[in-house]
C-alpha cells in the first residue's frame, strides 16, 4: 500500500513538471531572425564637409609713417579712427631750416650755371685750358644734384598719406623734437580687411598650387550675427606657425558697410572641404572604415545598402579617394540619400535580413 501510494505521487510530480515546461515553451515568444545593423544616410557631401575656424581679423594694407629727418613736429592735427585720403596732408616739421638751404642751393647753382656757360664760350675760343673748363662743368653738376637734395630735404618736412585709409594711431603730439624714422601714426586701408585662420598640415595638403579656386568664397560672420559674408582666397603661409604644427591661410574681406569690422576682432570662417583641391568635388561621402569591405566574389571594395522595402543588405561596388581622419572618401556607387551600414560590414552577407539598429532606453 506505502509502495502504491509513493508512485502515485512520482507520477503526479512528474505530471506538474510537464505540464510546467510545456506551459513555459508555449510563452516563449518567437525570436525575430533579423540581425540589427547601425546604419548611416548619405546627405550632401558639400554640407557634410563645411567646417568652421576661429578667424582673427586684420588689416589688409597698413604702415607705420614717419619723417625721414628730424626737426620739431609742427602741425599733427589727426584723431584716431580719421578717414584720410592718398596724398593727403597728415604732419608736417618745421619748415624753416629746409627753405634756407633750398635758397642756398638755388643761389649755388645758378652761380655755377652762369660761370660754366662763360668758361664753354672761351674754352671754344681756347682761352682756357681743358682742366679749366671740366672743373666749371662739374662744379654746375654738384651744384644741380645739391639743389635736388635740397628739394628732397624740404618736401621730407611733409609726411603725406600713401594710400587712402584711417588712422589707426597716432603716436606722437605738436611741438615734440622727433628723430628720423620715429614713427608718428599707423594707417590702415579702409577698403578690405584680412581674415586669418590656422589650418593643421592635413588640411594644407589639399591646397593646389593656385589656392582656392577664384569661384569659391568661403563665408565669416562676426560674433552672434545671422549674417554672413563672402570672402575671397588671398593666401597661405609656406612657414609653420610658432609653436603649432599649423599653417596660416588667409582671405580678403571687403569691408561691411552695416558693420563696423575693425582689425584684432574675431569671427568665424566657414570653408567647404569639398573644394579644397580640384578633385575634391567628386567626394561623395566620407565612410568610415569600419562600413568597407572587400568582396569575396569580385575582390572588388564595396560597401552594404539597406533596403527599406525587403529589409535586406545588397552588396554595392564603389570606388575610394584619400584617407582623412573622418574615414574615407568615396567617389562613386552611392548616392545621396542611401542608408549604408556603418559598422561591421566585413561579417554581413548579401541577401541578408536586417533591421535598423535603435537604441532602448535603459541599454
Amino acid at each position: 500500500m506505502k509502495s502504491a501510494s509513493l508512485s502515485a505521487l512520482a507520477i503526479l510530480i512528474s505530471s506538474t513538471l510537464l505540464t510546467g515546461c510545456g506551459f513555459a515553451e508555449s510563452a516563449a515568444p518567437q525570436q525575430d531572425k533579423a540581425r540589427p545593423v547601425k546604419l548611416m544616410t548619405i546627405g550632401d557631401a558639400s554640407s557634410q564637409q563645411t567646417r568652421i575656424f576661429p578667424a582673427r581679423v586684420a588689416a589688409s594694407q597698413q604702415a607705420d609713417l614717419a619723417f625721414r629727418i628730424g626737426g620739431e613736429l609742427v602741425n599733427l592735427d589727426l584723431i584716431e579712427g580719421q578717414k584720410v585720403e592718398k596724398g593727403q596732408l597728415l604732419a608736417q616739421l618745421d619748415e624753416r631750416d629746409a627753405k634756407n638751404a633750398l635758397m642756398d642751393a638755388e643761389a649755388n647753382y645758378e652761380l655755377a650755371a652762369v660761370d660754366f656757360k662763360r668758361k664753354e664760350e672761351i674754352y671754344k675760343r681756347k682761352l682756357i685750358s681743358k682742366a679749366e673748363y671740366d672743373t666749371a662743368k662739374a662744379t654746375l653738376k654738384s651744384a644741380k644734384a645739391a639743389l635736388a637734395i635740397a628739394r628732397d630735404q624740404l618736401d621730407y618736412t611733409r609726411l603725406t598719406a600713401p594710400f587712402s585709409g584711417i588712422v589707426a594711431k597716432v603716436a606722437l603730439d605738436n611741438h615734440q623734437m622727433i628723430q628720423p624714422t620715429q614713427v608718428v601714426l599707423s594707417l590702415q586701408g579702409d577698403q578690405l580687411l584680412d581674415v586669418q585662420i590656422q589650418v593643421p598640415e592635413s588640411l594644407l595638403l589639399t591646397l593646389n598650387n593656385k589656392g582656392l579656386s577664384e569661384k569659391y568664397q568661403p563665408l565669416v560672420r562676426f560674433g552672434s550675427r545671422d549674417a554672413l559674408y563672402p570672402v575671397s582666397y588671398k593666401e597661405h603661409a609656406s612657414k609653420v606657425s610658432p609653436g603649432t604644427q599649423t599653417y596660416e591661410v588667409v582671405f580678403s574681406l571687403v569691408r561691411p558697410e552695416s558693420l563696423n569690422v575693425l582689425p584684432g576682432m574675431s569671427a568665424e570662417l566657414l570653408l567647404d572641404m569639398a573644394v579644397m583641391n580640384q578633385e575634391a568635388s567628386s567626394v561623395i561621402a566620407v565612410l568610415p572604415q569600419t562600413a568597407i569591405f572587400r568582396s569575396d566574389e569580385t575582390q572588388q571594395t564595396s560597401v552594404w545598402r539597406y533596403n527599406a522595402d525587403s529589409h535586406k543588405l545588397e552588396s554595392v561596388e564603389v570606388t575610394l579617394g584619400q584617407v582623412r581622419a573622418q574615414g574615407i572618401e568615396v567617389l562613386s556607387g552611392i548616392t545621396k540619400g542611401d542608408q549604408i551600414v556603418a559598422v561591421g560590414a566585413s561579417v554581413l552577407k548579401q541577401d541578408m535580413d536586417v533591421k535598423p539598429l535603435r537604441w532602448e532606453r535603459g541599454v
